[in-house]
């Protein structure tokens, strides 16, 4: 009986940490977009320097906390996404907002790569 009861508390403790850990990855995503939108909605070429910085800043923190939670292959293009804004802005380049978009979608990926499916357990 002991060792059900142990059982049933180690799974339980899984699946908390699994819930713990996608709450997290939500609430680090949300820093995330938001910053990604205080870089598309600067009006000055300064005002989207500034919030260019604070977005590398914010993904340092973003991959620091989920480098220990999710893959880190992910994390590493994300970041060259990331890094790639600030020379994209100081070019006038077309593609910025592609760019900032391909951040967003990288991490709704790593979201959905942590939300368990039936068809990544079979």
């Amino acid at each position: 009986m002991k060792r059900i009861l142990i059982s049933i508390v180690i799974i339980a403790a899984i699946i908390a940490a699994g819930c713990l850990a996608i709450a997290g990855i939500e609430t680090e995503n949300t820093k995330i977009y938001g910053k990604i939108e205080e870089v598309l909605d600067s009006e000055s070429e300064e005002e989207a320097e500034a919030a260019v910085q604070e977005l590398e800043e914010a993904f340092r923190d973003y991959s620091k906390r989920l480098s220990c939670i999710v893959d880190e292959d992910i994390l590493e293009e994300m970041a060259g996404a990331v890094y790639m804004l600030k020379p994209m802005l100081e070019s006038n380049s077309d593609e910025f907002t592609a760019q900032c978009e391909l951040i967003r979608s990288y991490a709704k990926r790593i979201l959905d790569r942590e939300i368990p499916s039936l068809g990544r357990i079979l």
